[in-house]
């Protein structure tokens, strides 16, 4: 009995951890290391790397401590919202910090960004919409949308490359299935909400990129 509770909290912990690392959050720094990976753009623009990273930094930042100030305040219960009925007002911060982000690239003169990655900000706004509208009926995941983004994103350089990096494709697809798992060990969702939070995600990205 002992050693079963005690695997069954390692599993917890490490739901948690996955949990936290790969955090919808954190996806669009994800997202743009990624890029500055397989796209070249990025490697051989250091200063729009360090643009982009800097304002992708600053809407991770700001969206987490607007959370932390709404649980403060009372208005949701936890940081994962996993009550549906509170996720109207978060999303819709985080949705306008992301809007503000992508006016900023598309009128900035200080840099200019290329169409693409205007393009992938614009695709994290339609996703973030989406999620809003489908949060009023129906709970999805929202670590699961941002891993089904990434790899939105990820299929769109793919497919313009010589050569497809098979590497890249099996890591993304290990970190969604981790990620996945990690959501229903937590009891965080069902796997209705898992499935469905993949396919909008990469769904909504698609339909921007392609």
């Amino acid at each position: 009995m002992g050693s079963s509770n005690a695997g069954r909290s390692w599993e917890h912990k490490a739901a948690a951890l996955v949990s936290a690392i790969l955090h919808p959050l954190l996806m669009p720094l994800g997202t743009l290391v990624m890029l500055l990976m397989v796209d070249g753009v990025l490697k051989y623009r250091v200063g729009l790397f360090a643009y982009l990273f800097v304002l992708l930094f600053i809407n991770t930042l700001a969206p987490a401590v607007s959370l932390a100030l709404l649980k403060r305040r009372g208005v949701i219960s936890d940081l994962d919202i996993r009550n549906r009925g509170e996720r109207i007002m978060p999303f819709l911060i985080v949705l306008a910090y992301y809007v503000m982000a992508y006016v900023l690239v598309r009128g900035g003169e200080a840099v200019v960004v290329p169409v693409f990655y205007q393009q992938v900000l614009l695709a994290l706004v339609v996703a973030i919409a989406s999620a809003w509208l489908v949060t009023w009926r129906f709970k999805i995941s929202m670590h699961m949308m941002a891993q089904g983004g990434i790899m939105g994103v990820f299929l769109r350089v793919a497919m313009l490359q010589p050569s497809w990096d098979m590497a890249w494709t099996s890591a993304l697809i290990l970190c969604a299935g981790l990620v996945g798992w990690s959501r229903l060990r937590l009891g965080a969702h069902r796997p209705l909400e898992v499935y469905t939070g993949y396919a909008l995600g990469l769904l909504t990205v698609s339909v921007v990129l392609f």
